[in-house]
Protein backbone atom coordinates (compact mmCIF):
# COMPACT_ATOMS: atom_id res chain seq x y z
CA UNK A 1 0.00 0.00 0.00
CA UNK A 2 1.30 3.41 -0.85
CA UNK A 3 0.20 6.80 -1.94
CA UNK A 4 1.52 9.42 -4.29
CA UNK A 5 0.58 12.76 -5.78
CA UNK A 6 -1.29 15.47 -3.94
CA UNK A 7 -4.99 15.54 -3.07
CA UNK A 8 -4.72 19.33 -3.16
CA UNK A 9 -3.86 19.45 -6.86
CA UNK A 10 -6.92 20.71 -8.69
CA UNK A 11 -6.89 18.36 -11.70
CA UNK A 12 -10.01 19.90 -13.24
CA UNK A 13 -8.99 23.49 -12.56
CA UNK A 14 -6.14 23.56 -15.08
CA UNK A 15 -6.58 24.81 -18.62
CA UNK A 16 -3.62 24.47 -20.96
CA UNK A 17 -5.44 26.23 -23.78
CA UNK A 18 -7.47 23.20 -24.90
CA UNK A 19 -10.52 23.90 -22.73
CA UNK A 20 -11.70 22.47 -19.43
CA UNK A 21 -10.69 18.82 -18.79
CA UNK A 22 -13.50 16.26 -19.05
CA UNK A 23 -11.60 13.29 -17.56
CA UNK A 24 -8.48 12.45 -15.60
CA UNK A 25 -6.20 9.51 -16.36
CA UNK A 26 -3.07 8.46 -14.49
CA UNK A 27 -1.18 7.10 -17.50
CA UNK A 28 0.29 3.71 -18.27
CA UNK A 29 3.08 3.92 -15.69
CA UNK A 30 0.54 3.56 -12.88
CA UNK A 31 -1.60 0.76 -14.27
CA UNK A 32 -1.14 -2.63 -12.66
CA UNK A 33 -3.56 -5.11 -11.11
CA UNK A 34 -5.10 -3.66 -7.98
CA UNK A 35 -3.96 -0.08 -8.53
CA UNK A 36 -6.58 2.52 -7.64
CA UNK A 37 -6.57 6.25 -8.18
CA UNK A 38 -8.87 8.70 -6.42
CA UNK A 39 -9.29 12.26 -7.61
CA UNK A 40 -11.52 15.15 -6.66
CA UNK A 41 -14.32 15.08 -9.20
CA UNK A 42 -15.30 17.75 -11.69
CA UNK A 43 -18.39 18.64 -9.64
CA UNK A 44 -18.17 20.00 -6.11
CA UNK A 45 -18.11 17.15 -3.58
CA UNK A 46 -17.70 14.38 -6.17
CA UNK A 47 -14.91 11.80 -6.49
CA UNK A 48 -13.44 10.18 -9.61
CA UNK A 49 -12.16 6.64 -9.14
CA UNK A 50 -9.84 4.77 -11.48
CA UNK A 51 -9.43 1.03 -10.82
CA UNK A 52 -6.99 -1.08 -12.82
CA UNK A 53 -7.90 -4.75 -12.65
CA UNK A 54 -6.70 -7.75 -14.61
CA UNK A 55 -9.35 -9.68 -16.55
CA UNK A 56 -8.99 -12.54 -14.05
CA UNK A 57 -9.59 -10.25 -11.07
CA UNK A 58 -12.57 -8.61 -12.74
CA UNK A 59 -14.08 -12.02 -13.58
CA UNK A 60 -13.56 -13.23 -10.00
CA UNK A 61 -15.33 -10.11 -8.68
CA UNK A 62 -18.23 -10.75 -11.08
CA UNK A 63 -18.55 -14.32 -9.80
CA UNK A 64 -18.42 -13.33 -6.10
CA UNK A 65 -22.03 -13.30 -4.87
CA UNK A 66 -21.23 -11.31 -1.73
CA UNK A 67 -19.42 -8.62 -3.74
CA UNK A 68 -22.24 -8.40 -6.29
CA UNK A 69 -24.78 -8.11 -3.46
CA UNK A 70 -23.25 -4.78 -2.45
Amino acid sequence: MGSSASPRFNVYGNDFGWGKPIAVRSGSAYQFDGEMGLYCGAEEGSIDIQACLSPETLEAMGNDEEFIQF
